[in-house]
This record gives structure tokens, sequence and C-alpha cells, in this order.
């Protein structure tokens, strides 16, 4: 090889190293932009620097960041789309499989509120209405947009907990129940008898509306947990999700009455665990309650009355053992007269930015609790 083409070679490897490290600068100040239009709750823009940032590094912390700027945008139960930029606006070109869609709106330099405007709601004196294209995600692309973001840290943070049911909450908040539903069946695949994991599932059911499948999995939680108090509390959470159901008379005959059996047989499992628990007894009674209004005029009515009486004696005295061994202090309402905390859907951790308006609102007094990492 010639000295000219050594040359040659050595400068262009000399320009390729260059070039890769004006990629990975440019990379890591467009993150430090999007943290801090984050900040500021300009999550719109915020996902426009994460996206141009990830064109020039691919690294796991900015996927969290924009997975985070993601889950911002996004409004819950919101059906239509989501308004983020005018059509030319730098944040339209940056984010991915937008639609531009045409709407009369309150326009503004810097603002991203788009609210409706016409003869009758006038935009504010600082705002022009117009009729402008407008670039805009839905509701569940934006979800699907968080999640997958969210998956590419995961892969690289598996121990990552509180991101993985942030990840679930926007499952269940944008009503994309499969996801989660197969999501954690995939995580319980890989440890079998990881109880949380059941815990979830049962929860996602119950918000999809699936109270049978839901009953199935606090069931498995019961048999799996190695400690009793976390067996009674799954087989109460049975309970509560009965009492909550059979309140809510959306169901028919026959599915109360086969729900008030699941219920009652739960709590009655719990008991044999916790016999002075007055709760139990007392939950047992109002789900007997409910069962006899199912039953007609018949002597199975009768019974399942003259049970429930006997189930809320039995709480009343355990209750009054209990106050006593505190020392006079009230113990609890009794379901039966105060209804119980249906079972809760999983429990995620709130996101580690707080609270945010909307698609780049910045509402006064609400901040972000933290920054997004990186910067």
């Amino acid at each position: 090889m010639t000295r000219t083409a050594s040359t040659a070679i050595a400068m262009l490897l000399g320009s390729i190293a260059i070039c890769t490290g004006c990629n990975e600068l440019e990379g890591r100040t467009g993150n430090r932009k999007g943290n801090a239009a984050f900040r500021e709750m300009k999550f719109v823009d915020a996902v426009g620097e994460y996206e141009a940032s990830l064109k020039k590094i691919d690294e796991p912390i900015v996927h969290y960041n924009l997975g985070l700027a993601y889950s911002k945008v996004f409004k819950p139960g919101l059906e239509g789309a989501v308004l983020l930029g005018v059509q030319g606006d730098v944040v339209c070109s940056r984010i991915p499989n937008v639609k531009m869609v045409s709407s009369q709106v309150c326009v503004k330099d810097g603002d991203r509120t788009f609210n409706e405007c016409d003869e009758k709601n006038v935009c504010p004196s600082s705002f022009k209405c117009q009729k402008v294209e407008l670039c805009s995600l839905t509701s569940a692309e934006l979800a699907d947009n968080a999640a997958q973001h969210w998956q590419k840290w995961l892969a690289a943070n598996p121990n990552d907990d509180d991101t993985r049911k942030q990840m679930t909450q926007v499952w269940i908040d944008s009503e994309q129940f499969d996801k989660g539903i197969a999501f954690w069946q995939e995580q319980l695949a890989k440890k079998p008898d990881d109880v949380d994991a059941m815990g979830i599932l049962a929860g996602i059911n119950l918000k999809a509306g699936d109270w049978r499948k839901s009953i199935e999995w606090y069931t498995k939680v019961a048999d799996k947990s190695p400690e009793n108090t976390a067996k009674v509390a799954a087989y109460q959470f049975i309970g509560n999700v009965a009492w909550s159901k059979l309140n809510s008379k959306t169901l028919s005959a026959e599915e109360s009455l086969e729900l008030a059996d699941k219920g009652i047989g739960a709590l009655q499992q719990a008991s044999t665990i916790e016999p002075n628990n007055g709760k139990l007894f007392s939950l047992q009674g109002a789900i007997l309650n409910f069962r006899s209004t199912h039953q007609g005029a018949s002597i199975a009515s009768a019974i399942d009355r003259a049970f429930a009486q006997d189930q809320m004696a039995v709480a009343r005295v355990l209750n009054a053992k209990a106050k006593a061994a505190a020392g006079g202090a009230t113990p609890e309402t009794p379901p039966a007269e105060k209804p119980p905390t249906p079972a809760p859907a999983p429990a995620p951790s709130p996101a580690p930015t707080g609270a945010g308006g909307g698609a780049g609102s910045s509402s006064a007094g609400t901040a972000p609790s933290t920054p997004p990492a990186g910067g």
C-alpha cells in the first residue's frame, strides 16, 4: 500500500471517529434539552427532543425518558386525536407516524393546548382562533409508544419493577388490558411462583370486567403465598370483589349467586386462618344478605338471612373483644355498615416525575417532583 493510500485510509477513519463523536455529543445534548422541556412540563417538546436524541444515540436511558414523556402526553379516556403541533412545527417531523388533522383552535406561539374555538367559544386575548392543520396521535398510539420505549429500557434494566408497573398502568388507563395481561403472563412464565405477578393479573382482569378470572388469580395468590397474612389478604380481596360487584346490581340472579358463593367460600378459608378477625365474618354477613335477595321468597332466602345475622353476631363479639384488647379504642366499622374497599387493580408506583398537564400543558403549581434521568 502506498503512503498516499495509507494516509487516505487514516483520514477516513479519523473522519468516522469524529462523526461518531459528534453524533454522541448531539444525542446527549438532545437528551438534556428533552429533560429541560420535561421539567417545564412541555411534554410534547420533550418527546420531540428525545426522539431526535435517539437518532444520534440509541441508549436505554433515552428510551426511558421518552417513554415517560409519551406517558405524560397520553390522555386517558380521550377517544379523539391528541393534538401535538401546527403543521411545520419541528415536533411534527420528529415524532413518528403522526397524522394530520384539520381543526379550528386557539393558537399561540409556544402553546400546545389547542382548545377548539368559534363565535361562542372565544380564545383568550393573546391567542388567535384559526383553522389549521395539526399533527396528532391517538391516546392508544401514545400509550403504545410509551410502553415500547419502556420495554427497551427494561431489556437493559430487568429489575426495574417501578417502570414495569408504570407501563402496566398506561395499558390499564388506555384500556389495552390484553397487552397488560399478555405482558404479565410472559413475566409469570419466567417465574411461575411470582405472587406479585399473579396479583397484578388479578387486578388487570378485574379492571377489564372479568371478575371470574380475577378471582381465579387471587385464589392462586392465596395458594402460593407462603405467609398467612398474605393468604388472608388475597381471600379478603375475593370477598371485596364479590361485595362490590353484588352492590353494583349489574349481574343476573345466576351470576350473583355464583359470585356470592365464591366470595363466601374465600372468606371462610380466611376465617380458618384468622378465626378472630371480625371483618371476615361481617363481610360474609353482608354478602349473604345480597345472596338472599336473589333466592326469591323461599326457604333458601330465609336461611341466608338467618346465617347473615349469625355472622354479624360473631363479628360484633370479635369486635368487642378487639376493642377491649385495644383499651377501649373503637374498632373499624364492619362492612355491613361501611362498604369494604373493592379489590384493587395493580398498584404501580407513581411515575417518578410526578403529575403533569395534558399535551404540552403547563398548569400553574404543578411540577415534576424529580427530573427524568440522564442530565
